[in-house]
């Protein structure tokens, strides 16, 4: 007999929900994508081929750490605080990719609620991955919106690209 958790349910859903998102968000035919700039390798950091079978060691450490986590401490916080705050009043971004942007900045400001898919698909990255993702969100809708850097978008995504970059991500050349 299987049993399946609420919590594996509901994981599985926010992936697909959030697959379902970046799929139609947009209307009509979306244009390609924003182009990341290659991050400067963090050192000491080796590449894991695709094709292993092998755990990513340290992630089943995370996998059991992660729900234990106090959220993100407040003087850390503060910026991405203020990065929520201006997506949320950003009446620019299309309503789901909105959502889909606040959820991750969520995750992050609060570790404990992050589903254990993110972990397992993103190693111990996650929150440079789930940073990266929102970015790209935004830099997609900026690109939408046809690039307008009076926009609120403009200013949301170089805020992104100053957190990416602290955290050895790919940045995006749309908001240098």
């Amino acid at each position: 007999m299987m049993h399946i958790c609420r919590c594996d349910l509901r994981a599985g859903l926010l992936l697909f929900g959030s697959a379902l998102i970046l799929l139609l968000g947009g209307c009509g035919a979306a244009p390609p994508g924003p182009t990341p700039v290659p991050s400067t390798p963090t050192p000491g950091a080796t590449a894991v081929a695709m094709s292993t079978l092998t755990p990513i060691p340290g992630i089943q450490a995370t996998l059991t750490a992660l729900p234990k986590q106090p959220p993100m401490p407040q003087e850390q916080a503060r910026p991405y605080r203020e990065l929520r705050a201006a997506v949320e009043q950003c009446s620019a971004y299309n309503e789901n990719r909105k959502l889909g942007i606040l959820s991750q900045i969520d995750y992050l400001l609060q570790p404990a609620t992050v589903p254990p898919e993110f972990v397992r698909l993103y190693g111990d990255d996650w929150q440079g991955r789930l940073l990266y993702g929102a970015a790209y969100l935004s830099a997609l809708e900026w690109k939408l919106a046809g690039r307008d850097r009076s926009s609120c978008l403009y200013p949301i995504g170089v805020s992104f690209n100053a957190f990416l970059r602290d955290l050895h991500q790919n940045s995006f050349p749309e908001f240098e």
